[in-house]
């Protein structure tokens, strides 16, 4: 497996895609901006912003890596909402073969209590959404159309000539404020416990 580190602290297998493609973005909008060079880095600053509130990728389902430290407790906790698999539970260097449990929220449960230690366990795992939801669909349609409705973060302007350069970051800045309008629709699929615990 090829890992690729995620900003919320575990690994995934590839590389994250953005949640919607230009043309399902340009179906959902009936073509309204079709062919606008603004599309495809909005849907990717979208599809960052709503991750960053999740605490986690959300969709597709991809095979995971986590190593997380260990404080005494019983329970590990992985980082995601929608756990369909864990295939390997390592503590302290050692595989501990099907000796767990595991919740759909993403709670491991070892047969043995783990003893405190930084990194002192790896778990590999399933997580994620196979088929992005309507409801996620929708909020990353509200966010890039609210963001292209925006400026675009104008870095310099000209008169003559007509020249306009935009700030690299004003896609991402748009799409983070926007987050905040979808919140509620976000509100399931977001982490509120991802560590040992």
């Amino acid at each position: 497996m090829a890992y690729t580190m995620t900003p919320w602290g575990y690994d995934v297998d590839g590389e994250l895609p953005p949640l919607i493609t230009v043309d399902e973005f340009d179906a959902m909008t009936g073509g309204k901006w079709a062919g606008d060079e603004r599309v495809p880095p909005a849907i990717d600053a979208a599809s960052a912003a709503i991750r960053a509130h999740c605490r986690w990728h959300v969709h597709p389902s991809m095979s995971c890596r986590a190593t997380l430290d260990t404080d005494g407790a019983s329970s590990l906790w992985l980082p995601t909402t929608i756990l369909t698999d864990v295939t390997t539970v390592t503590v302290s260097g050692t595989d501990i073969g099907d000796a767990f449990q595991w919740s759909r929220i993403g709670q491991v449960l070892p047969d043995s209590r783990p003893t405190a230690r930084l990194q002192g366990a790896v778990v590999e795992y399933t997580a994620g959404i196979d088929a992005l939801p309507a409801d996620l669909a929708e909020a990353v349609k509200n966010i890039v159309g609210r963001a292209g409705a925006l400026s675009y973060g104008v870095a310099s302007e000209s008169a003559g000539g007509v020249s306009i350069s935009y700030a690299a970051n004003a896609a991402y800045a748009a799409a983070s404020s926007a987050v905040e309008s979808q919140a509620a629709t976000l509100a399931p699929y977001r982490v509120v416990r991802s560590h040992a615990a």
